[in-house]
């Protein structure tokens, strides 16, 4: 059921006390539907991003952990041919959901969609594209982008997701590569993968004026890395370092191996937002139906659409 971001807060802290320590799962909610504004009447939204294992885990677990916390904006990576169901369950279930374009390239598939509450946001615009430095025999690794208008305070957000690069022995032409080498090639098609991110946000931004920006997806890197640092550079926050009421350090990985425990480990699965945004609170579920949906661990995030106050 929908809960808002101080009931979203009060669930955590009761059911995950001291999780920036405690690798214990987060529960998902069951608290009464509430307002999604935070106090006064600053609009805000919940923005959950999970790369759903290209169909291969339970998707009806999938579909309910979705309905569980009942996000405004969904993001998915590795959304490819076997997810049709699951995503055309997710929106027969929820009628105000509307699915931004799931197309790239001359009608291929887009593997990185955005989902939307209807009720909440106006789509303004919207578009896809796939990310130019990435191994050309995978079509996952791509790029989606709206801009919605919040309905009750006709405010612009800039939203983006994405699915970062990977280099593997798989590859065509990268058997012959030492581990070492793929590592650093993988390492700098990221860090063009962000580029090419944040030029498509700064578009926008042009475009559209002063608004918040958020992005998140399956970066493939983690906060040690010259992509993550790149995305700081930049001006933007990562809701696992700076949400405000609530975040989830337990120290474990954000991927794991289908129906078993994350290991310990740095995450790489972000969500970000910039200054114009105010991130509440940060989540990783890692409940039993979410680790038998994925290899990948939901990421939720509550941002309210006021300047951050840790900017």
């Amino acid at each position: 059921m929908r809960y808002g971001i101080g009931a979203f807060c009060a669930l955590l802290l009761s059911s995950c006390a001291g999780a920036t320590s405690d690798p214990s799962p987060l529960s998902s909610p069951s608290v009464e539907e509430a307002s999604s504004t935070s106090e006064g009447s600053v609009p805000s939204f919940r923005l959950m991003s999970w790369n759903v294992f290209l169909g291969r885990g339970n998707m009806e677990y999938l579909q309910e952990v979705v309905s569980d916390y009942c996000p405004d904006i969904l993001h998915f990576q590795e959304c490819t041919v076997p997810c049709a169901a699951m995503k055309k369950g997710i929106l027969e279930s929820h009628p105000d959901y509307v699915l931004v374009d799931d197309t790239v390239s001359g009608g291929m598939l887009c593997a990185t969609p955005i989902i939307f509450d209807s009720s909440k946001f106006n789509l303004i615009d919207s578009g896809t594209e796939m990310l130019n430095d990435a191994y050309p025999g995978v079509t996952t690794k791509s790029l989606a982008w709206a801009v919605f208008e919040e309905k009750e305070s006709e405010e612009l957000l800039i939203d983006l997701n994405f699915h970062g690069a990977v280099c593997t022995a798989n590859y065509d032409g990268y058997d012959s590569y030492t581990d070492e080498e793929r590592q650093q090639i993988a390492a700098n098609w990221r860090r063009g993968n962000i580029a090419q991110l944040l030029a498509k946000a700064s578009e926008l931004h042009l475009e559209y004026g002063p608004c918040g920006i958020c992005f998140s997806g399956d970066c493939n890197f983690d906060s040690s890395s010259l992509a993550y640092a790149d995305v700081v550079e930049a001006g933007y926050f990562d809701a696992e370092v700076s949400a405000i009421q609530y975040r989830c350090q337990d120290g474990l990985k954000s991927s794991h191996t289908l129906s078993q425990a994350p290991s310990e480990g740095k995450t790489i699965d972000h969500i970000f937002a910039d200054s114009n945004l105010a991130i509440q609170t940060h989540a990783i579920e890692r409940g039993a139906k979410a680790l038998k949906a994925s290899d990948h661990c939901p990421v939720i995030a509550d941002i309210s659409m006021e300047e951050a106050p840790y900017a």
